[in-house]
């Protein structure tokens, strides 16, 4: 059935537009290599690579800062970390937030699609990931032509271009090609 209201009770774009909060995008859950169990992916000055941290508590101190959580899936029924990133101070999270967004995409069987990423250093002028071995870089948009990427995160603001492309590359072995896709 149709109400008239369903419309009308809608926010005019400007007060949309306010509502925003570019504190967490949505993120296509993937990987670009493997790592090993004492491991975590860790991006720093927008390069990451795979730095030796253990397994200990989510937030860990690292030479003059912190090593702290910046994408989250749903993994055991729990809002966990699975990407982190070097910062000279420890980030603010909303845990209850993470959790019931997460939960949410469970609901509506997502969580093994969809995670969620803490923009507290996001550069949206480096929209671009690309990897070189075991190390992902962000560069410049345009660094790689459009049809080589695949759109891996959104980002809820008011810049219509605020989001992040991966590549995919296969990667030649002697028996041919790798199998794992991932971005490359």
């Amino acid at each position: 059935m149709y109400y008239s209201d369903a419309y009308n009770s809608l926010p005019s774009l400007r007060s949309a537009a306010s509502l925003i909060d570019d504190t967490y995008g949505v993120v296509l859950l993937h990987k670009h290599f493997h790592i090993k169990d004492v491991e975590r992916l860790v991006e720093c000055r927008h390069s990451s690579t795979a730095w030796k941290v253990g397994k200990e508590m989510d937030v860990v101190p690292q030479y003059q800062g912190v090593i702290a959580p910046r994408s989250f899936r749903l993994y055991n029924s729990a809002a966990v970390p699975y990407e982190f990133a070097y910062s000279t101070k420890e980030p603010h999270f909303n845990v209850t937030f993470e959790t019931g967004a997460l939960k949410m995409l469970e609901n509506i069987a997502l969580d093994q699609i969809f995670g969620l990423r803490h923009l507290d250093e996001h550069d949206p002028s480096l929209s671009v990931k690309i990897t070189e071995g075991k190390t992902n870089i962000m560069m410049d948009r345009g660094s790689i032509p459009e049809s080589e990427l695949i759109e891996a995160l959104w980002i809820f603001s008011n810049n219509e271009d605020n989001r992040c492309h991966c590549r995919e590359h296969c990667w030649p072995t002697k028996d041919g090609h790798d199998k794992d896709h991932s971005c490359g």
